[in-house]
């Protein structure tokens, strides 16, 4: 098309976002659909200003050094920019930069924006959805694979000391008491009965005698442990990762 002018009327007219500039890099003039991308009220706010006078002069140098590749080379360019709006929020732009050619000579460029602020936002919705599923598929992997290793181990010290596990489950008879998880706790670090009922006495304040520590140990621990002896009792409980790494509170 020769007449620029007319070039022009016809982009003020496109519901395309789009602006141009002369040769020093001055806004000449953009049309409506810009103003709306951008959030400005007039033509007049740009008119004779230079990227570095605009609200996304933040980002000036990157702008104009797209510009003078145009005005340059005569070939177009196209880049993802994120430009800051009149009211703070920062439009995503895929713009487009052709050269204004006249008389065989570049006089300047126009610019095609495409407004992609929505498509990022739902393409990293996407993505984080799908990240949280590759987590959620680790994450029962990992349990997977923990618990698959515990029965392993239990099964290894299962046929140690010669007892079977049915339906190979990581289960005991019943849940240890508090009582129950500090005598196992103290017999992980090789403490004898007389030496577990002057720890517990202390913690507690008030006795508690090697009888009642030995009872404990005999008729419920071995029980639902289902061991006879301390040494298993305790290979068995750290393969059910019974043994806390504290003493109870």
């Amino acid at each position: 098309m020769q007449n620029l002018s007319l070039y022009l009327q016809i982009i003020d007219s496109s519901p395309v976002p789009t602006f141009w500039k002369d040769a020093a890099l001055n806004f000449v003039g953009c049309n409506d659909a810009f103003l709306d991308m951008v959030g400005a009220m007039q033509r007049s706010e740009f008119i004779g200003k230079k990227d570095i006078d605009l609200p996304w002069s933040p980002n000036w140098e990157e702008y104009e050094r797209d510009d003078r590749h145009v005005l340059q080379t005569g070939t177009p360019i196209s880049r993802l920019e994120g430009i800051p709006s009149s009211d703070g929020s920062i439009v995503l732009s895929q713009t487009t930069k052709h050269p204004l050619i006249k008389n065989g000579k570049v006089v300047g460029i126009v610019g095609y924006c495409k407004d992609v602020t929505l498509e990022k936002k739902l393409k990293d919705a996407e993505a984080e959805k799908q990240i949280e599923k590759i987590n959620s598929k680790l994450i029962a992997l990992v349990e997977k694979f923990v618990n698959d290793a515990r029965l392993c181990q239990v099964e290894i010290v299962n046929e140690r000391i010669g007892l079977k596990s049915p339906n190979n489950k990581l289960v005991i008879a019943a849940p240890l008491s508090k009582r129950e998880t500090e005598i196992l706790y103290c017999l992980s670090l090789h403490k004898t009965p007389k030496e577990i009922s002057r720890i517990l006495s202390l913690a507690h304040g008030r006795e508690v005698s090697i009888r009642s520590v030995q009872t404990i140990i005999n008729e419920k621990l071995y029980s639902k442990l289902d061991v006879h002896s301390t040494s298993h009792l305790i290979e068995r409980a750290a393969a059910l990762n019974l043994i806390p790494l504290h003493m109870p509170k």
